[in-house]
């Protein structure tokens, strides 16, 4: 039964620590802080959006009564079997208009006798992908001006060619979900235009999960710091090292927090996922950047945020074992958090040269590794043997950190009034 004394107390002060951290209010605060501002953001760009785009409509429609002409819509027809949109051309605002393949369209797109080209790739009754191809200009990008959308014309007009009179077994996924647009950019010759060459989906959940990572690590580790620090002041450390273990207590408290802090990480990445997928709904969004992260891509996020808390939490225990007050302490604990922003500092260099010495550097430099991994993974810079190796040794500095705040713990935390030489500290650290 004494061996499982240790996991018990363990197991109590973990449930503690967690349920004392996600019901402090300035935790509620910051976790609902991001889905607030995001919804918040997502409001406003919607009300940005619907006004112009009503401004824009209207103008359209005020210069289509003055010309006479309704907006031709080009479509090519790439599906296999018998052609799935032959009919049901005139649509509410629009008419559509078939065109033989994809490099007429371009040619017909280029001289303005259609407004816009629509391709229905062989594959659309398993995919429902429809690519608008539009001319690339020098302004435009990706959220750059392109007129008109006619998405509620295209859905239409998909709608009533493939369900107006009958539903095949084949396409019945397609009624729930008619069509996936995706845009694809060409130069006016009709040659493809250069992408950026990675993943922009990919790019996105790095920086976002960086960015969380930042805030959200400093934050539990300060949990960490303050409450070492508070019930060290207040005596209540004397009453719970009289009933738990010094390292079941530690312990207990880095599992406690860095599951708050691993579940306010999550709230935060939720929220923003949320808005782009409906911002996606409002704007013609390339379909990449939607794209849902892989689970090798959250494991690797995962990984950085669980061996990050564990390194700056030990390093913040260790501080709060071996200072006398919140003050002191909160002082002292800029040594640990100053280095920690150099690669937020030199992000320029990062950004700009990721395969660089200095972004390898800082790579396997435990207090700048979480972030540069972040930056270098979201511009595809880092290979897997190397973010494995990058992994490894944040985990064993994580582990070194972990130890160190364990045996300073064990001789300073019930020592009240001075603090220790460093002289004391290595004394102590090498004789346990």
């Amino acid at each position: 039964m004494r061996g499982r004394e240790p996991v018990g107390s363990v197991r109590i002060v973990t449930r503690h620590e967690f349920r004392t951290a996600v019901t402090r209010p300035s935790y509620i605060i910051l976790t609902a802080a991001m889905p607030v501002l995001v919804a918040l953001a997502v409001a406003g760009f919607t009300i940005f959006t619907l006004v112009t785009r009503e401004d824009g409509e209207a103008e359209t429609a005020s210069s289509a009564e003055s010309s006479a002409e309704t907006p031709r819509l080009g479509y090519v027809d790439l599906t296999d079997g018998p052609a799935l949109f032959g009919a049901y051309r005139e649509q509410p605002g629009a008419v559509f208009v078939p065109v033989s393949d994809r490099d007429a369209g371009i040619a017909a797109l280029g001289d303005e006798q259609i407004d816009a080209l629509f391709v229905f790739p062989p594959d659309y009754s398993e995919t429902g992908t429809v690519v608008r191809v539009r001319i690339a200009d020098d302004g435009g990008g990706v959220f750059g001006p392109d007129g008109p959308s006619y998405s509620g014309t295209l859905r239409g007009f998909v709608l009533s060619n493939l369900f107006a009179d009958e539903v095949p077994a084949g396409l019945a996924e397609r009624l729930r979900i008619p069509y996936t647009l995706v845009t694809e950019e060409v130069r006016p010759d009709g040659a493809e235009e250069e992408s950026a060459g990675f993943d922009i989906g990919r790019a996105a959940f790095f920086a976002v999960a960086g960015i969380s990572l930042l805030f959200s690590v400093f934050f539990s580790s300060g949990y960490v710091l303050n409450a070492l620090v508070e019930e060290k002041e207040n005596r209540v450390m004397e009453v719970l090292l009289s009933s738990v273990k010094p390292d079941a207590l530690l312990l207990g408290k880095f599992l406690g927090l860095g599951a708050a802090g691993l579940l306010q990480m999550a709230a935060w990445l939720a929220s923003v996922g949320a808005g782009a997928l409906v911002v996606g709904f409002i704007v013609d969004i390339p379909a990449d950047i939607l794209t849902m992260p892989g689970v090798g891509d959250i494991a690797i996020a995962a990984g950085y945020f669980l061996f990050g808390y564990a390194l700056f939490a030990s390093l913040m225990a260790a501080v709060g074992a071996v200072t006398t007050s919140l003050r002191e302490a909160n002082q002292i604990s800029a040594i640990v958090i100053v280095p920690a922003f150099i690669p937020v500092w030199l992000n320029f260099i990062l950004f700009t040269e990721p395969e660089g010495t200095v972004a390898r550097v800082l790579t396997f430099v435990p207090v700048t590794a979480p972030v540069t991994g972040f930056i270098r993974l979201a511009t595809d810079a880092m290979g897997p043997l190397e973010t494995v190796a990058a992994l490894l040794v944040l985990a064993a500095s994580a582990a070194g950190a972990l130890w160190l705040a364990m045996r300073l713990f064990r001789a300073y935390l019930l020592m009240y009034g001075k603090r220790p030489t460093l002289k004391e500290m290595a004394r102590s650290v090498v004789s346990g």
